[in-house]
């Protein structure tokens, strides 16, 4: 089957984002890697350190952010129930804001994690907020309610053993919810002005962690999905499921990534690749294009980034994969686990540690590694990427990360 990588076949959606904005899980587009090119390279917990802010409660959402104001969530309580929205100055970690709500639902949990797993989304008008209680926030950039529902009161509380993972994802006037569970699980998408549903498709399977992906194809916008065995696709404008391919674990976590004509699907000990191109049905037979059963991922969400796929282990390795043909150019050690998703700029990646440590390797088919800078703290949150600085959420502080010569 001949397959094409030109990226006019098909491209990311998502809404016009100033280029130094992080505005979701996963950054512009939800893949990941930045555009930016001058990022730091070399850092400690103080050295090019331009702030950092001490956090309290659960929490492993990744930072986001858009402008000038930096997003984050937690919670705490003994029932994790009590829930948080912080806005940070960019340029000095000054606190803008702190939005307190209250969980109408709280349910099981991964410690680290409470009820704040999830990373917000904004579009720079509100931000956008799920919770593991099943509360679904919006909020305006001072912090005021726009809207809240509690889809735990609406379709049942969220049923998962390590509480809700997946984040909301925005297209264009619209967010995107992917609940997996022991109960009905379903996709929703809200309308973000009035938090109304758009449309909701029940969706087999149970327990996952992972979040959505939107692209285009041809001239359709599709929902991806990983799910319970499968890789599902839906239509963007009604929820109407386009198609399917077999061969997921059957529980989920890392997200999809995607190249030109190409999906990319990791999930425990397999990943593969399959063909976009309008299709619909069962394409297991027919759309895919190479499986790699050695390429295990668990946890983090892989990386495609120059035409490579970098994937992190939960323990040990980091793996880097042809993308077109899904062989192995090199494997090495660089830590004892990882649970944050690398992200990657200015021809580098960055992966951290839960041990405490972001390594950083030239994103090449040769394997260089360039720094290994130690935070003196545990680290699950993923990294952000904006403006020339890095974002890093320790298990007990928020950074901004920035060489010297910027300050």
């Amino acid at each position: 089957m001949r397959c094409t990588f030109a990226l006019a076949c098909l491209c990311l959606l998502s809404p016009l984002l100033h280029a130094d904005n992080w505005p979701a899980w996963r950054g512009p587009n939800n893949t990941g890697v930045s555009a930016e090119k001058n990022l730091p390279l070399h850092w400690s917990n103080t050295k090019n350190v331009r702030w950092k802010v001490e956090l309290k409660g659960a929490g492993v959402s990744q930072p986001i952010v858009w402008d000038d104001r930096v997003f984050i969530t937690a919670s705490d309580g003994r029932q994790n129930d009590k829930l948080h929205v912080q806005c940070y100055r960019r340029s000095d970690g000054h606190l803008l804001w702190h939005a307190r709500l209250f969980g109408s639902a709280p349910t099981d949990l991964y410690p680290a994690g409470g009820m704040a797993v999830p990373t917000p989304a904004t579009d720079g008008k509100a931000v956008y907020v799920l919770f593991g209680t099943g509360d679904l926030v919006a909020l305006d950039f001072d912090g005021k309610p726009i809207w809240i529902r509690s889809l735990a009161d609406e379709y049942g509380s969220f049923r998962n053993r390590w509480g809700m993972g997946t984040s909301p994802i925005l297209l264009k006037d619209m967010l995107l919810v992917q609940v997996d569970h022991w109960s009905q699980s379903y996709l929703l998408a809200v309308d973000t002005k009035t938090g109304a549903n758009r449309w909701k498709a029940d969706r087999p399977g149970s327990v996952n962690w992972t979040s959505p992906l939107v692209v285009k194809v041809k001239d359709r916008t599709e929902i991806i999905t990983f799910g319970t065995n499968f890789v599902r696709s839906y239509d963007a404008d009604k929820g109407g499921e386009l198609w399917r391919v077999d061969g997921m674990h059957f529980q989920c976590i890392p997200s999809p990534i995607v190249l030109g004509d190409i999906v990319f699907a990791a999930s425990g000990e397999n990943t593969m690749a399959i063909k976009l191109d309008g299709s619909r049905g069962d394409l297991t037979k027919s759309h895919v294009l190479w499986k790699n059963k050695k390429a295990s991922a668990f946890v983090p969400s892989p990386i495609l980034y120059k035409g490579l796929i970098f994937l992190p282990g939960d323990r040990n390795f980091v793996t880097c994969y042809d993308a077109k043909t899904g062989t192995q150019h090199w494997r090495e050690r660089l830590g004892e686990q990882f649970h944050a998703s690398p992200v990657a700029g200015g021809d580098r990646v960055y992966v951290a540690t839960k041990e405490g440590a972001v390594k950083v390797f030239r994103a090449s088919d040769k394997f260089e590694l360039l720094a290994d800078n130690a935070m003196g703290e545990p680290i699950i949150a993923s990294p952000a990427i904006s403006n020339g600085q890095i974002f890093i959420r320790g298990e007990r502080h928020l950074y901004c990360i920035e060489d010297q010569k910027r300050q």
